[in-house]
């Protein structure tokens, strides 16, 4: 078995702080087309935790790509 190295470690942090941001873009976007009243009840508290925490995912997911996008460049 092989040792992992940097450079890879950081392509992963890289990846998977931009699927983040594609999530938090794909989520915003469908917060602004669903109507809230047109949802049933048991869906309503995640719509409002998603559009409170949205925000902090793509913060989160931004500078976890930006720390990968440097650990690329270092290796």
């Amino acid at each position: 078995m092989e040792a992992t190295t940097f450079g890879e470690v950081a392509a992963l942090v890289l990846r998977l702080g931009l699927l983040g941001i594609l999530v938090a873009v794909l989520n915003a976007v469908a917060l602004r087309v669903v109507r809230i009243d047109e949802v049933p009840g048991c869906a309503r508290g995640r719509i409002r935790w998603w559009g409170a925490h949205n925000p902090a995912l793509f913060l989160s997911s931004l500078v976890m790509t930006l720390f990968g996008l440097a650990g690329v460049i270092a290796a």
